[in-house]
């Protein structure tokens, strides 16, 4: 790799880790609680891409992530009369327990040998959650900074979020890789001077203007 590189910024989803059912907002007890024989998951599904803009509010504290989480699954389950104890639980479920994400077996691994020679940031559009996750699975000391999007108010498709770290670390062009898993954001990353890697951890992707890599040995 070249000499210049100094710095590796990577995202959090499909990078680190992944969500432990295969949908992001659909927590490990989230059939336990409701029963699937009367959700039509047609609209379950439609309903999480309707309303997610409501997690798109700045939030700083893990009272202020419930409150969103809160009012977020209120409006998903809306539909199929969900009473508020089984809202409030999901809620609590998706803030508190670290089990609705799965990290990939090597991450650790991967990280210790970057650390050796890179210094690491974490990248995320996540919520204040994550810190709790990462200091847990005892990830969070390998990183130089961990920046998540919602502290800021920012995302990582808008462009401000990369000045973040950019600015703070003074990192120059061809200074850093960026890895993620959406195309899209590499080419913001890319319009702010980053080099970039398109991860496939899942083996999904059929074609890609970057270079694919399926794992951070790669």
């Amino acid at each position: 790799m070249d000499n210049k590189i100094k710095y590796i910024i990577l995202d959090f989803g499909k990078v680190l880790a992944c969500s432990s059912t295969n949908h992001w907002f659909i927590t490990p007890n989230f059939w336990n609680n409701i029963n699937r024989e009367y959700i039509d998951e047609t609209i379950l599904l439609n309903n999480f891409k309707k309303y997610n803009y409501i997690l798109d509010k700045k939030v700083i504290t893990l009272d202020e992530e419930y409150k969103m989480f809160y009012e977020f699954y209120k409006l998903v389950l809306n539909d199929f009369n969900i009473e508020d104890n089984i809202v409030k639980s999901i809620t609590n479920e998706i803030v508190y327990s670290d089990n609705k994400y799965r990290f990939y077996d090597d991450v650790k691994e991967e990280l210790t040998i970057l650390k050796e020679k890179y210094k690491l940031i974490l990248l995320s559009d996540n919520w204040p959650c994550v810190f709790r996750i990462m200091k847990n699975y005892d990830i969070d000391n390998f990183f130089e900074k961990i920046y998540v999007s919602s502290i800021y108010g920012e995302k990582k498709e808008d462009g401000f979020f990369f000045d973040y770290p950019i600015k703070e670390f003074n990192i120059k062009k061809g200074e850093a890789i960026f890895i993620d898993d959406n195309e899209l954001l590499l080419d913001v990353a890319v319009s702010k001077g980053l080099i970039v890697r398109h991860m496939d951890r899942e083996n999904e992707i059929v074609t890609s203007k970057y270079k694919i890599i399926h794992n951070l040995k790669d």
